[in-house]
């Protein structure tokens, strides 16, 4: 989905797989760093549960961990959770995470996917709409309106 996008011209990305700690670590510095500034969105495509993210080998990395590596240092930009349901500890923390790591948005959902379909199809409108909308609220409003269905049944967050 990204080639596709990027092949098109919604997106400029990077793709890079991340199974430890140390990898997780290496490629977030690298993408806060001032160098990939035009690179304002981070999205973490992997899986997840309530509050946390897991890598390989059954090794599960907290928001309050991301939190801690990031370490305030994402003001302007947006983190991504393609991931089920990293998003379901309530909006207090996420607000929390969101403000602590400076970051413009934080996205994703509360949810487990229901269908590999519709979170695909959905992740292609989210994209879209966060390269084509700069103001911070109106992706997400733009995705409700239009697409709120798929935001119900996927669970979709936007917090900002």
């Amino acid at each position: 989905m990204l080639r596709t996008l990027q092949a098109i011209g919604e997106l400029k990305c990077t793709r890079r797989n991340v199974a430890t700690v140390p990898e997780l670590e290496h490629y977030l510095d690298k993408w806060l760093h001032k160098r990939y500034t035009g690179y304002q969105l981070g999205c973490f495509g992997i899986h997840g549960e309530p509050n946390s993210l897991w890598l390989g080998d059954k090794r599960h990395v907290s928001l309050e961990d991301l939190e801690a590596l990031i370490d305030g240092r994402a003001q302007g930009r947006t983190i991504g959770f393609g991931s089920c349901s990293v998003m379901g500890v309530g909006e207090s923390p996420l607000k929390a995470f969101q403000e602590n790591t400076g970051a413009r948005a934080v996205i994703g959902y509360r949810t487990d996917a229901d269908s590999d379909l519709n979170w695909a199809a959905f992740e292609i409108l989210l994209l879209e709409a966060l390269s084509r909308y700069r103001q911070i609220g109106v992706p997400a409003r733009h995705l409700r309106e239009n697409y709120g269905h798929l935001c119900d049944k996927l669970g979709f967050e936007y917090v900002y």
